[in-house]
């Protein structure tokens, strides 16, 4: 089969892999379409915390958020068969460690994440996946399929502050995972649903997604414009997805009394700045996300019944062997990119 892996930073490579006999539980897989977002860059990079601490190795094929084709299952494969349309989760555990038994699975010490940490992904015409990480899909593209992975990750941050029809929440960033999360609070009844951000086009597409309103930080003072959007009260919830270490110093600020804030974003750097005071006096709760446990077929039904539109997010498709363009393309930054579409 061919697929692109990479070696080391920057040195990514088509090449032919050897077929091998599918694993019982196995299924053997036809990638459709790839999402790219900025963990893959970092790993092109060089830069993702997981290589270099070393606890993930190279070479890897990248693709951790992708929908594929079901081509061959395993003989005890019984809850997919081949032609099924499905997504896999980037978390694959070991099932039987403690935080499995827990239903916390993402937090498996033992764990392999898809195309990032020990696995390969789907920057292949082919692939060997686990069928127990599978999920169906019927009534969305395999484009917007691929965007379950990232819309996973802004349910399960959402959930984990337990949105609710009296909240008014912030999210702060609108980026893929941002304005996925903006119209996830909203499915979850939200009373008001705020975009922060700093351009202008993206808090535009916000206001198209759905927000009810947006704050532009080059044109507005945060703090000012937050009290005009919540009438006065601040900000039940913030749902922080930028992952710039510089927007930790305003999150106090736009929170209210026993307010909760969801970090999604990883911010490679220790050099945050929460005000500790003013959340110990605030009965403020503040709640690190990572991953997706447990949400997949919930975070499907949002997409399939329209309740979070994920295809106005993509902005360049390309094709597969078009990679290293790609990843030059994220990296210039003067064009607004959202996200990437890759087609195997």
């Amino acid at each position: 089969m061919k697929a692109l892996r990479i070696h080391g930073p920057k040195d990514i490579r088509l090449e032919e892999l050897p077929d091998r006999e599918l694993g019982p539980d196995e299924t053997l897989l036809a990638p459709r379409a790839v999402g790219i977002c900025g963990t893959d860059l970092e790993i092109f990079q060089g830069t993702m915390f997981y290589f270099t601490s070393g606890m993930a190795k190279w070479p890897i094929v990248l693709g951790h958020e992708w929908s594929a084709e079901v081509l061959a299952v395993g003989k005890n494969v019984t809850q997919v068969k081949p032609g099924d349309k499905v997504v896999g989760e980037c978390t694959v555990s070991c099932g039987t460690c403690e935080m499995c038994r827990l239903g916390r699975y993402n937090e498996c010490p033992n764990r392999r994440e898809t195309g990032i940490l020990n696995l390969d992904g789907a920057f292949s015409d082919r692939m060997y996946y686990p069928a127990s990480f599978l999920h169906k899909f019927d009534k969305i593209s395999y484009e917007e399929a691929a965007l379950t992975e990232p819309t996973a990750i802004a349910v399960w941050g959402t959930k984990l502050v337990e949105v609710n029809p009296s909240d008014y929440v912030a999210v702060m960033g609108p980026g893929p995972i941002g304005l996925l999360a903006m119209q996830v609070a909203r499915a979850y009844g939200a009373r008001r649903v705020v975009m922060i951000g700093r351009r202008a086009s993206r808090l535009k597409l916000a206001k198209e997604l759905g927000a009810d309103a947006v704050i532009n930080l080059r044109e507005e003072d945060l703090v000012s414009a937050a009290r005009r959007a919540t009438d006065g009260r601040m900000f039940d919830v913030v749902l922080e997805a930028t992952g710039n270490p510089d927007v930790t110093k305003e999150l106090m600020k736009i929170t209210r009394p026993y307010g909760r804030i969801s970090l999604m974003g990883l911010f490679n750097s220790q050099m945050g700045s929460i005000d500790l005071d003013a959340m110990v006096v605030g009965n403020i709760t503040i709640k690190g996300s990572l991953g997706s446990p447990g949400v997949w077929d919930e975070t499907i039904n949002l997409i399939e019944r329209g309740l979070v539109k994920a295809k106005p997010l993509i902005t360049h498709p390309f094709a597969l062997n078009d990679v290293p363009e790609a990843f030059e393309l994220m990296q210039d930054r003067t064009g607004d990119v959202i996200k990437i579409s890759l087609r195997p």
